[in-house]
């Protein structure tokens, strides 16, 4: 008989008594039809218990947006009345196998599951699930179960064979068109994005596909600034397989690794082809944008200088407003004065101001911070010729790219993985609890493939760990979008001694450009920068909806008690406004989600959401444990926030 804890310390493997019999590739279609009927039985009967019968005692349902209208991680025993509550409402029906036929995986060599992919229908619209199957006291149980909303009803996306037919004859010349739309002299946008990065343009094309108009706006003079001013160094540390956008793929001759220039000249491109309306030069005026009680929208002012330097004030009513603002939110964020540092003889700098080692061949740099910009100062630095200090302060997790990064992503984001849209399913269908603990299972393997870099930081004074739990970088990821560095040549500059480590804290900045660290110990430098991350999203409602709402709002970033992200496309507790942050992998998804629950609410089908507050308000919590009191981030040192 399988056994199992409270919570899952591993996945349900061999061991455990989750063995199952040795023809289960023969008996694949069998095992997965039998489960999915049994699943459409208890959905059209509304019959919860039923329902969570189907999974192991430690089984989790994932649904975004299907089922709840929210992003949520349901726990065994709080499906049975999830389900009950549901089901009645969804009406979800017509489950059949997707095109993804039901197959056996073998992530670990203990580790057996049986995967169903299927496709239902709800009263919203069409969704989509996978449940991964463990066999359990001779039986086909769901150890994970995900289930997401993949449309609305009578809004197919303009996509493949339902892309717009174009036109002959027009009276307008198709640029003029485009200046027409972007320019919305005669009509409100439905939506205002704020942010023309990857995720506010990743949005505005998935609502154009639902024929939901949109006005991105962006601060800066050209698409792709945020990118193209940064340090000339930048590259991105994820391969290029993981970091698609919607509906426009990166070539197929593209880098693995993109260089920010390049990633910068491609958003313009993504912009130009894919029709999208942007203001650059643009703001809101927070001063006056105000949520309109009487017609439910945004009353809104925004301020634009044109390319010819002319400006203009416009005045809109949009329905919804989406801040894609930058996952760290507000402001460069800076350490309070230390002493002496007003008068001190050399720059200091945020990271975000820094542009080229090469102002600094010949002199003396201290960078403060361990994680990914920070390594990326020190390069940039060091390879300039510069005498560059790493400032440390508490230890980061390091993992090669070419060896470390390579093997974990190379399963589903890689030359020979799945469709790109199968791979995202995939890669979301766990909880990241469950998440965890394949990274738990894994990471223990890539330190051993880095074993000698790892050991070259150890000898150099460099404090590398496995992280919290030993599961790497996931959950510093997730709970402070820092703490770690893929290593794209950093960590070996450092063996060789290229990059000097220093473990500590600076007490005071003095005279004759010496800086006095805690320890007692003084140097000399020309230029300290700080790569100390940003001061938050209350910074960014400030400065783009107000100080009214800057203390209301729903958090955003870091896990809640399921251990779904805050806020990202979800509740903001703002009226008609979300958050859209991430990097390029999760934008796909998110910015999706994003566009549906705007559009159903727009619609008026969207309903009420049936949060983990909301289910426990009910009275039908029966599993109340907090996720983060079992996630371990927060009994290990504080780990520093990055730029990056």
């Amino acid at each position: 008989m399988a056994t199992y804890l409270t919570l899952p310390a591993d996945l349900p493997n061999h061991d455990q008594g989750f063995s199952p019999d040795d023809d289960v590739h023969h008996q694949v279609h069998t095992i997965a039809q039998h489960w999915l009927s049994q699943v459409e039985r208890a959905a059209i009967t509304n019959d919860g218990e039923l329902f969570s019968s189907l999974f192991v005692k430690n089984g989790f349902w994932r649904d975004i947006l299907a089922f709840t209208n929210d992003y949520r991680s349901i726990r065994s025993g709080n499906i049975a009345k999830a389900a009950k509550a549901r089901f009645p409402i969804v009406k979800a029906r017509d489950f059949t196998f997707a095109s993804k036929e039901p197959s056996v995986e073998h992530p670990f060599p203990d580790v057996t599951f049986v995967s169903v992919h299927f496709d239902f229908q709800t009263e919203t619209g069409p969704a989509y699930g996978i449940a991964a199957l463990v066999y359990e006291d001779k039986q086909w149980k769901a150890f994970t179960v995900f289930t997401l909303l993949e449309g609305v009803h009578g809004h197919t996306q303009k996509v493949g064979a339902n892309r717009a037919r174009g036109a002959h004859n027009a009276s307008l010349s198709y640029d003029e068109q485009l200046e027409k739309a972007r320019e919305f002299k005669d009509s409100n946008p439905d939506v205002l994005i704020v942010g023309g990065g990857h995720n506010g343009l990743a949005a505005a094309a998935q609502l154009n596909t639902l024929g939901v108009s949109n006005l991105v706006i962006d601060t800066y003079k050209r698409v792709g600034d945020n990118w193209r001013l940064r340090y000339r160094s930048l590259s991105l540390h994820d391969p290029v397989y993981a970091n698609h956008l919607p509906f426009y793929p990166f070539p197929e001759n593209w880098p693995v690794f993109t260089p920010a220039g390049k990633l910068a000249n491609f958003l313009e491109s993504y912009v130009d082809v894919l029709e999208i309306n942007v203001w650059t030069q643009a703001s809101l005026d927070p001063k006056q944008t105000k949520f309109n009680e009487k017609t439910k929208r945004w009353d809104v002012t925004i301020n634009r200088t044109h390319i010819s330097g002319r400006q203009e004030t416009r005045e809109f009513s949009v329905g919804h407003i989406v801040l894609a603002t930058g996952l760290g939110g507000g402001k460069p964020k800076m350490p309070a004065p230390f002493p002496g540092q007003n008068d001190w003889a050399g720059r200091v700098v945020h990271s975000s101001k820094h542009t080229s080692g090469s102002d600094w061949t010949g002199k003396k740099a201290l960078v403060v911070g361990a994680c990914t910009s920070a390594h990326d100062l020190c390069v940039d630095f060091a390879k300039n010729g510069a005498d560059v200090t790493m400032l440390q302060r508490s230890p980061t997790y390091v993992m090669s790219v070419d060896k470390g990064m390579a093997t974990l992503v190379s399963g589903l984001y890689g030359p020979h993985g799945p469709p790109t849209d199968i791979a995202d399913r995939i890669a979301e269908s766990n909880p990241k609890i469950i998440a965890k603990l394949y990274h738990k299972r894994l990471i223990p393997q890539l330190a051993e493939q880095d074993k000698e870099l790892l050991d070259g930081l150890k000898k150099a004074g460099f404090n590398a760990w496995l992280g919290p739990e030993n599961a790497g970088f996931l959950m510093m990821a997730l709970e402070k979008a820092g703490g770690y560095y893929f290593s794209t040549g950093g960590s070996e500059m450092i063996i060789k001694g290229d990059i000097k480590v220093k473990q500590g804290e600076i007490a005071s900045f003095d005279p004759e450009s010496q800086i006095t660290f805690k320890d007692g110990s003084k140097e000399q430098y020309d230029v300290v920068v700080f790569a100390t991350g940003y001061t938050g999203f209350p910074d960014t409602i400030r400065a783009t909806v107000g100080e009214q709402y800057a203390e209301t709002f729903n958090p955003v970033w870091g896990l809640d008690e399921e251990g779904e992200i805050r806020g990202v496309s979800r509740e903001s507790n703002i009226p008609n406004l979300f958050f859209l942050v991430g990097n390029l992998s999760a934008c796909r998804l998110s910015s999706k989600t994003l566009a549906l629950q705007i559009l159903a609410q727009k619609e008026g089908i969207f309903g009420e959401r049936y949060t983990y507050a909301k289910q426990k308000a009910d009275g039908d919590i029966d599993d109340s444990t907090i996720f983060k009191a079992i996630n371990g981030v927060n009994g290990h040192p504080q780990v520093v926030e990055d730029t990056v």
